[in-house]
């Protein structure tokens, strides 16, 4: 709200010829409350947004981050199962000793 001197002095002259002078500072007061209420409203909605911005950072962060260990257990699992096959073919083909 741009207002210059001489409209809030406009629009406190007319409160004051509106409600007179004994209400007016209990009007104000009731305006006060209710713009504090509102602020801390306001703040603690804006607090609730950020923190709900913020787990999505730190879940995408380790999501990110476990990206790669997923990579590494998928080669880790691949080369496993290469070499059991290996050993597997080796064991088949070891030549059997009957003396023994």
């Amino acid at each position: 709200m741009n207002l210059d001197f001489g409209e809030i002095l406009f629009i406190m002259l007319l409160a004051l010829i509106m409600f007179g002078p004994k209400k007016l500072p209990e009007i104000a007061r009731q305006i006060g409350k209710f713009m504090a209420e509102f602020r801390r409203a306001s703040t603690d909605f804006q607090n609730q947004i950020h923190e709900e911005i913020r787990k999505i950072d730190i879940e995408e962060d380790a999501s990110k981050a476990l990206a790669p260990v997923g990579e590494v257990l998928d080669k880790a699992d691949n080369s496993i199962a290469t070499t059991i096959s290996r050993l597997t073919d080796r064991i088949k083909n070891f030549p059997q000793d009957y003396d023994a």
